[in-house]
């Protein structure tokens, strides 16, 4: 879950894609972009995306945060948090900052962490006995 610092403002959403909507293309968006339809192609926001339950991404996404609660197929960058609920669905690769992954949702891909300076050793350090 979002703390309360990263939380979306369900209030201050700019952008509803409706249950009955389909887009096909590239969608930029300011703000909170909330996902309640179908969109196909490519997203970019400088701000936050909500995929309510009966949402659906098949996009290359790109945003600050990101909160699934429906299905996201397609690889996403999220400069902040990855929040995937319990029902929903993601897949592709993602390059988040943090995930947070709820019991019960599904998660296939591969997943990038930002901020890490170094990679993670081939072998691990031998102890001294």
């Amino acid at each position: 879950m979002f703390s309360k610092k990263e939380q979306i403002d369900p209030s201050k959403i700019d952008t509803i894609i409706g249950k009955e909507t389909v887009i096909n293309g590239t969608i930029e968006a300011k703000g909170v972009l909330r996902v309640e339809g179908k969109v196909s192609g490519k997203v970019n926001t400088n701000g936050d995306i909500i995929v309510a339950s009966g949402g659906l991404i098949e996009a290359e996404t790109k945003c600050r945060n990101i909160s699934i609660a429906g299905t996201l197929r397609g690889n996403v960058e999220a400069a902040g948090i990855l929040e995937i609920e319990p029902s929903g669905k993601l897949f592709g690769d993602i390059i988040v900052a943090k995930l947070s992954i709820g019991d019960g949702a599904v998660f296939q891909g591969i997943c990038k962490m930002r901020g890490q300076d170094t990679p993670y050793p081939e072998k691990p350090p031998t102890q001294k006995q």
